[in-house]
C-alpha cells in the first residue's frame, strides 16, 4: 500500500471512530475550560518528566554505542534522539527514515556499520521488552483483565520453556525467522554486555516509559482529574500500542480518541479528560517534534554553516547600526 492510500485509510479510520464516539468525546469549549484552570507548576513538572524520559533512550544509545567500542558526548547522543524521533513521528514510513538517519549520524561519529546496526537492534529490544512488562503490570492490575492475562501470561511462558528446552529450536528460529536471527546474532557478535551492563540497559529502557507515565500522570494533577493509577497506566500502554499500530504518524487521532474514551469510562468529567490528553500530546508529542527538528537542524552542516553566515552578517549589520559609534572623520582635517 503507498503511502498516500494509508493517509487515506487512516483517516477513513480516524474519522469513523471520531463518529462513533461523538457522543462520548468532550466539546472543545469543555476542553478549554479545564485547561484555562492548569496548575502551571504540575505542568512544568510534567515537561521536566518528558525531558528526563527522553534522556534515559538517549542513554540507552550511548552506552550502546560505548559497549562497541565508540563513545559520544550525551549532548550528541540527545539531538540524535531528539531528531531521530521527529523523522519517525512527522513523516510517511518515519521509522524506516529514522534508521537510515539515525546510521548516518551515527557513522559520522565514528561507529562501524555493524555496531550502528547492532546498538538500534538491541535498543529496540530493550524498548520493547519493558513496554511488554509495563503492559503486563497494566493488565494485571485491573480487576477485569488480571484473570484472563495471567493465564495468557502462564500459557506463554510453558510454550517458550517447552520450545527452547527441545533441541532443534534454535535451528527452527533460524529457518523461520532467518532475518531476524541474523540481526541478533550480529547485535551479540558487536556488542557483549556483561550482567552489570544488561541490568542497565534494561533500568534505562524501563525509566524511559516510567517517565513519560510520570508526564501524564503530572499533567493529570495539574488538570486536577483524579485517575486510579492502575486505569492511567492502562489508557496510557493502549494509547502506545495504538500509536505503534497507527498508519498515521504519530497515531495522530487514534492516540487522542482513545485515551479520552478511556479517561471518561474511568468517571472522569469530558473536559478535563479531553485538557489532560491535549496538554499531555502537547507535551508528549508536539513539543518533542519541534525540539527534534530543531536538534536536526542544529546536526544538519549546510544548516548550521548558514545559521553561522546569518549571525555574523546580523552582528555586522548590527555594529555598523551603533547609535554610540562616532562618525567617521575625512582625512587630513584640523580642528
Amino acid at each position: 500500500m503507498s503511502a498516500g492510500w494509508r493517509w487515506i485509510v487512516a483517516l477513513v479510520i480516524a474519522g469513523g471512530a471520531y463518529l462513533v464516539l461523538w457522543d462520548d468525546l468532550p466539546q472543545p469549549e469543555e476542553i478549554w475550560g479545564a485547561i484555562t484552570t492548569v496548575n502551571p507548576v504540575w505542568l512544568g513538572v510534567a515537561v521536566m518528566a518528558e525531558a528526563v524520559s527522553m534522556a534515559m533512550f538517549a542513554r540507552l544509545f550511548r552506552r550502546l554505542l560505548a559497549l562497541g567500542g565508540t563513545r559520544i558526548s550525551l549532548g550528541r547522543a540527545l539531538a540524535v534522539t531528539y531528531a531521530r524521533n521527529a523523522f519517525a513521528n512527522s513523516l510517511p514510513a518515519g521509522p524506516v527514515l529514522s534508521i537510515a538517519y539515525t546510521t548516518r549520524e551515527f557513522s559520522r561519529l565514528g561507529a562501524g556499520r555493524p555496531l550502528i546496526a547492532a546498538t538500534l537492534v538491541l535498543a529496540a529490544l530493550y524498548s520493547g521488552v519493558t513496554f511488554g512488562l509495563l503492559s503486563l503490570v497494566a493488565l494485571v492490575g485491573s480487576p477485569a483483565t488480571r484473570v484472563p492475562t495471567l493465564v495468557a501470561a502462564l500459557g506463554v511462558i510453558v510454550v517458550v520453556a517447552a520450545a527452547m528446552g527441545t533441541r532443534p529450536f534454535a535451528g527452527l528460529v533460524r529457518r523461520r525467522l532467518p532475518k531476524l536471527s541474523a540481526q541478533l546474532d550480529a547485535a551479540r557478535a558487536a556488542i557483549r554486555p556483561d550482567h552489570r551492563d544488561r541490568m542497565i540497559l534494561a533500568g534505562l529502557a524501563l525509566l524511559n516509559w516510567l517517565l513519560d507515565v510520570c508526564c501524564l500522570m503530572a499533567v493529570c494533577v495539574a488538570v486536577g482529574v483524579d485517575i486510579g493509577p492502575h486505569t492511567l497506566l492502562l489508557g496510557y500502554v493502549a494509547a502506545k500500542a495504538a500509536q505503534a499500530l497507527a498508519l498515521i504518524p504519530g497515531g495522530l487521532g487514534v492516540v487522542e480518541i482513545g485515551m479520552a474514551a478511556t479517561f471518561v469510562a474511568a468517571g472522569a468529567g469530558g473536559g478535563p479528560a479531553g485538557a489532560v490528553v491535549a496538554l499531555y500530546r502537547l507535551v508528549s508529542y508536539w513539543l518533542i517534534l519541534v525540539a527534534g527538528w530543531v536538534a536536526w537542524a542544529f546536526l544538519h552542516d549546510q544548516v548550521r554553516a548558514g545559521a553561522k553566515a546569518v549571525g555574523r552578517f546580523l552582528m555586522r549589520a548590527g555594529a555598523s547600526m551603533n547609535p554610540f559609534a562616532l562618525p567617521p572623520t575625512e582625512r587630513g582635517a584640523h580642528p
